[in-house]
């Protein structure tokens, strides 16, 4: 199992650690202590998202609302109060949900947030190159593939944005790697050009027979994006 696969793996759910998982984990420290962290921080998730509800709040709600409201609205208003008590409690999850979760409305956000977290693995890693057939076979699930190669490729491997299944493709660029994205069409809010005090990209919309979405290119200062979104569009072939 290479490191990647081994990342997605335990991302995915790290309490579930099959032969596969647990023979890379006893041949590694490092993976090691990849495993923990990442099964500390889901019970850290798992504790925040306990949320203790007042042993008095549903007697108050009653009490407030039964002050004014008429006799004959108790059994409706009860009602009411139930289901607004429901409301507030999930509310609560919620908030502390988000306080711990990575989602985002904005595409450019989601992909920044991938790159930054990835960032430095892939500047020495030494697992084997992905071949044209292998980034084809992947590229099928969006019915299109690439007649050749943009560069050194270094990763392709599915991510997640929000629940929304990925390609998420690594090249190598002029000093550092340049991540691609193949993102189906979803509601999150497009941006074509963006860029923070690191990285720059740029995201362009893509028409196949069966899906629709976005092609997310990443890259630092020493990167033309511009030639790597001409690049794709020269070598990428959609079924129409």
């Amino acid at each position: 199992m290479d490191d990647l696969q081994f990342r997605r793996s335990i991302y995915a759910d790290p309490k579930n650690l099959d032969d596969a998982l647990q023979a890379a984990l006893s041949q590694d420290p490092k993976k090691q202590q990849f495993a923990q962290e990442i099964d500390r921080l889901d019970d850290e998730i798992l504790q925040a998202l306990n949320v203790p509800v007042p042993d008095d709040l549903a007697d108050k709600l009653l009490l407030k609302q039964s002050f004014a409201s008429h006799r004959q609205q108790k059994r409706k208003t009860r009602w009411h109060l139930a289901i607004a008590a429901s409301i507030a409690f999930a509310f609560g999850l919620t908030l502390n949900f988000m306080l711990f979760s990575n989602a985002y409305s904005n595409l450019s956000d989601h992909a920044l947030a991938h790159v930054y977290y990835e960032e430095g693995y892939f500047d020495n890693n030494s697992q084997a190159r992905v071949s044209l057939a292998s980034l084809n076979d992947k590229m099928s699930d969006f019915n299109a593939s690439f007649d050749s190669t943009l560069g050194e490729l270094i990763a392709a491997d599915y991510c997640r944005f929000n629940g929304l299944k990925v390609l998420h493709l690594v090249f190598q660029g002029n000093t550092n790697p340049v991540t691609v994205f193949v993102v189906p069409e979803s509601d999150m809010k497009f941006t074509e050009s963006f860029a923070d005090e690191k990285y720059q990209g740029r995201a362009m919309e893509f028409s196949s027979k069966a899906v629709n979405g976005n092609i997310v290119v990443i890259g630092d200062e020493n990167e033309s994006i511009d030639q790597w979104q001409r690049n794709i569009n020269d070598k990428v072939q959609w079924s129409i």
